[in-house]
This record gives structure tokens, sequence and C-alpha cells, in this order.
């Protein structure tokens, strides 16, 4: 039998790392039925029908639920539980029985004509959030669909041992299956950075990709596959060359991390001793577990808006209080730092668009709008504190008045709390994200003011170069090199320094070793990095000591484009501490392009 051609394919990638392995091929359709008339008499019969498939389909969810609960967190739990809700949506369902009784059909088709009129919109939205909303129909109306008929739903309980898992997408109930001992990688044909399957990958350290055109197309199950993380590609049926240089990278990968596990008990001291809160960026509960397993000094951003999100409603106090303080007595006695929703911009509201949300009603402007949802919060944050070293910041801050308005609700719900001889603590800590020209340029007002200023520099980055970062037409002016940029940092800094509070970074640009070289330079005090990139972050900072770094700042900000930066910083990098620039740089590989 003739072999196959080597075939590399690009996509997105969500979660880094490599991975060597056979294919396996997931294909989730609808199973197929025929559109049938019943006979006359027979639609109470019919609806039973229906009823008892969807009371199948619920339970087996519920168990689902809890399998997911007790391995990964409520939190991810929540996946499932859109789906229960879904399910066993009212209208949905009474829709479907009228359908039977009214037009005399069969329930298979009624139902799949009923969540034709719900999902048809979703899946053909430009939006992400609601094209996953269409995922979450179509697995639910599968399952439905299978128990009606009598079939078996596909399962990657059926993958075999150390396979590269290739799917158009996979279904929320069946990503939440994924095993990082079974499943060695994974490339999807669709999805996108934020889709329940990537987000699920990320949390179990499997190396993966989306947005791979073509996937399906080429994939052929127990074929050899090698899923790149880092550079985004798969190569299909990998030539022994290429599969020889792919061996190679992955064992310095392996002798690279090795040499970073001894670190996850060290601080980060700089050289001449200045000690950094390397601290992580959190979205979920596996992700502190994963903060606390890397040696991160708490959190120092936990995004909140995918409690809100998920739910498809706002969360109540409870809930909220319940995810907070799990939390802070995970991390106790480090501090846990949570941002206030941050909804809008590329979280859309349900139900809600607009012609340019990053510049529209998103963060404190939306809160500001809907006062209960930011006062609900900080009553589950400050009764939090209690448990822990909770501090509280806002994002998209603007103005010195949209801080002030903030700070005044938040004393408003302390006084609340109080009435209600609720515990909390009084000295809770509040502070404001830089992340807009204008919050930067006032950062010595804010300092007056505030107990400690974070900078994000993804939004900042954004917002001063009038680049949207999502978009692949002007990606390549999104820099946060850029001098504007970092001038804006470096006075965000000063300001903090000048009235005594300490200032922090949060965003991609603080895991990068070039950006973290700049950052020490200018004197940050903190920097918040996704939890798997901890370590590397503290090898960095070990290496370089302060003086040397703040000279090559000082050098690189007298330069006039990003370009001209990076080359500078590089130059640094390589004379003042090249045993660092050795050890970075090892990895470093030669791009693969297609034969």
């Amino acid at each position: 039998m003739k072999r196959r051609r080597e075939r590399i394919l690009r996509g997105i990638p969500v979660s880094a790392g490599f991975a060597v392995g056979p294919v396996f091929v997931y294909r989730h359709e609808l199973p197929e039925f025929s559109e049938q008339t019943i006979e006359s008499g027979s639609a109470k019969e019919e609806v039973k029908r229906f009823r008892d498939a969807v009371k199948s389909a619920e339970s087996d969810l519920r168990k689902l639920h809890d399998e997911v609960k007790s391995d990964m967190g409520r939190d991810f739990a929540e996946f499932i539980s859109i789906q229960i809700a879904l399910l066993t949506d009212k209208d949905v369902l009474g829709q479907t029985e009228q359908f039977i009784t009214d037009e005399a059909k069969n329930a298979e088709f009624a139902y799949t004509e009923t969540l034709k009129r719900l999902a048809g919109p979703m899946a053909t939205s430009t939006v992400p959030f609601f094209r996953e909303r269409a995922l979450d129909v179509g697995d639910v109306s599968a399952r439905v669909l299978r128990q009606l008929l009598g079939e078996e739903l596909p399962s990657l309980h059926e993958v075999e041992q150390g396979s590269v898992i290739a799917a158009h997408d996979l279904p929320p109930s069946e990503a939440a299956l994924l095993d990082p001992q079974v499943v060695r990688g994974l490339v999807l044909e669709g999805g996108g950075r934020t889709s329940h399957t990537a987000i699920m990958a990320k949390a179990k350290e499997i190396p993966a990709l989306v947005g791979t055109e073509g996937l399906l197309h080429e994939a052929v199950k127990g074929q050899q596959a090698v899923v790149d993380g880092y550079r985004g590609l798969v190569v299909l049926n990998p030539s022994r060359n290429r599969l020889g240089q792919y061996q190679s990278e992955m064992e310095r990968y392996e002798r690279h991390r090795e040499s970073l596990a001894e670190l996850t008990a060290e601080e980060a001291v700089t050289q001449d001793g200045k000690m950094i809160d390397l601290s992580a960026n959190i979205e979920f509960l596996a992700e502190a577990r994963a903060a606390q397993k890397y040696g991160a000094r708490g959190i120092g951003l936990f995004r909140t808006e995918y409690m809100y999100l998920a739910r498809r409603r706002p969360p109540t106090e409870d809930e909220q209080l319940e995810v907070y303080t799990e939390v802070a007595k995970m991390c106790e006695p480090n501090p846990v730092i949570i941002r206030t929703f941050d909804i809008g911009g590329d979280k859309v509201v349900p139900g809600y668009t607009e012609p340019n949300p990053f510049l529209g009603w998103r963060g404190l402007r939306l809160c500001f709008d809907h006062p209960e949802l930011l006062r609900t919060q900080l009553r589950a944050v400050l009764r939090a504190s209690v448990f822990g070293n909770v501090k509280v910041m806002y994002p998209m801050v603007s103005t010195m008045g949209e801080w002030r308005r903030a700070r005044m609700i938040l004393e408003q719900v302390k006084k609340e709390l109080t009435k209600e001889k609720q515990e909390f603590n009084r000295q809770l800590d509040a502070g404001v994200m830089i992340e807009t020209p204008s919050a930067a340029m006032m950062a010595d007002q804010f300092a007056l003011e505030c107990a400690f200023l974070s900078i994000g520099s993804n939004d900042l980055t954004q917002y001063t170069l009038a680049v949207d970062r999502g978009n692949e037409r002007v990606a390549r002016l999104y820099d946060n090199f850029h001098p504007s940029v970092l001038r804006l940092i470096k006075g965000t800094i000063e300001a903090a320094h000048r009235h005594g509070i300490w200032v922090g970074l949060c965003g991609e640009f603080a895991s990068d070793p070039l950006g973290m070289l700049i950052l020490l330079g200018f004197g940050i005090d903190e920097l918040s990095v996704t939890p798997g990139a901890i370590p590397e972050a503290k090898n960095v900072i070990r290496s370089i000591d302060t003086g040397s770094a703040g000279e090559i700042a000082q050098a690189a900000m007298q330069l006039g484009t990003g370009l001209e930066v990076k080359r500078m910083l590089r130059q640094g990098l390589h004379s003042r501490f090249p045993k660092l620039a050795e050890f970075l740089f090892e990895l470093a590989g030669e791009e693969i392009d297609d034969e």
C-alpha cells in the first residue's frame, strides 16, 4: 500500500506543547431519521415517547455534571449546566409537543423543526458566543434524537491510549471527558480561542489547535500525526526526517521543563535581591490549582465574567461567594485579586450587540447601567474576604469619576453588610486596571486614591495603537513593544511609586522574556501570567539584575519603533545575560513550511 503524502496544516494554537500519536477521527453528526405522519389518536403516545427521551437525556447529563464537578470543579460543570438548561427549556419542550399534536408528526421531526428556529441564527452569527451556543443546541438535540431512535452516542471513551483527536469540534459534554492520560493532542477544524473545548484543553494541558482548515478532508484514522502547539501546526503522515526533528525538539522541551520544575518552590528574586510578586491569571478553579502547583504567589487576575456568560444569567451572590471563598482559601496567605465583571467587547452580552463593542458598552460602563450586577458581586467579594487575602479591582476605568463612583458603591455595600451583621474585611484593598491611555496619563491621580494599580497590557496596547487585537488585517500593527505603549507603562509605574503604592502588570507582555526584561528595568513590583508560564518567568527574573535591566530599558526608550526596541532588548539580553539568552533560545527552531 502506497504511503500517504506528508501534509502540514495550520491552525490557531490554544494550548502549548507537542504531541505525537495515531489519529482518532471524531465525527459528531445528528442521526438520520425520516419525517412521518402519526396516526390519529397517537399524539399522546408520541408526546410521552418524546418526554421519556428528554428525561433519559437529562439523567445522563446530570450524571456527567456531577462527574465533571468532582473532577474539574463546579465552574467547569457549568458547561454541562448550560446543556441541561437548554434540554429542559419550557418553550422548546412546549412547542415540540404542540407541533406533534397540531401537525401529527413524529417526535424526531417535531423536535428538530422546533430547534431549527432557535439554533439557525446562532450557527450563522459572527459572534463567537452565539456560535458556541449553537454547538450546545446540537449536542443536546443529538442526545434526545438518539434516545428516540435507540442509538448509541459516539464517545471519546472509544479513543485509544496516546491518540491525537481530529474533529470539526467537540460538543461540551465530550470536551469534558478529555483525559490527558489518554489523549495526547487535539486538533479541531472549527472552534475558537474561547470555545469550551479550547478552555478544557488548556486547563488539562493537552496540546491543541483550533480553526484548522481542511483537517477532516486530510485526516485518516490511524495515520501518524504531530501536533505543534507552539507554531500552530499539525503534521499528518510526517516523514522520517520531520518526525526525527520533532522527536529531538520534544526531548529538548522535556529537558527544558525538567530544569524549570525545580524552581517551583523558589521565589522570584532578581540577582540583586528585588522580590517580584509573581502571580497567576485565572478564570477557573482548575487554573487556581495549577497556579499553586507551579508556585504562584497568589492570583493577580481572577477573571469572573464566565460566571455570567456560562449561566446565561447573572450568578447569584451565594454562587459567587462559593467560588471566591474556595480560591481565597486555596491561596491563603497569598492575595487573590478579583476583577469585577468585564462583560462586553469580545465577551458579548447575550441578546445585545453594538457596532464597535471595544469602544462601547463594556466593563464598568455596563455595570453602572446595571448597578445590582456590580453590587451583588461586591457583596460576594467582601464576604469572601474573611476567608483569605482578597482584593478587588475594576476594569476599563477611563476617568477618575468612574473610579470614585465604583468606590462609592463599594462603601455603600459595606454599610449594607454591616447592618446585616455580615463579616468582611473592612480594610479590603481596591484598585483599578490601567487599560486606557486616559487612565495611564492620569496615573498620578489614581495612585493618590487607589491601594494598587494593575496595568492591563493587552487592552492598553490595543487602545494606544488603535488596533483591534482580534482583527487579522491589522494584527501586524499590534505591538506591546511600541515606544508609545512603553512610555505609558513606565509612567504608570513611576506614578504608583511616587505615591507609595505597588503596581503590577497582567497580559501577554508579562510572560514575554523580553517584556519581563524591560518591565524589571522600569521597576515593576508584580507580574501576573498564565499558570503554566510561571516556572519560565521565575527563571527569567532570577537571572536578571535590575540595574542592568534599567540601563537596557532606558536605552530602549530612546528608540522610535517596536522593532528597534525588540532588537535592542535581544542584544542586551545576549550581552548582559548570556546564560539566560542561551537557555531561552535553546528551543527556538526553524519555521516549518509546506513541502
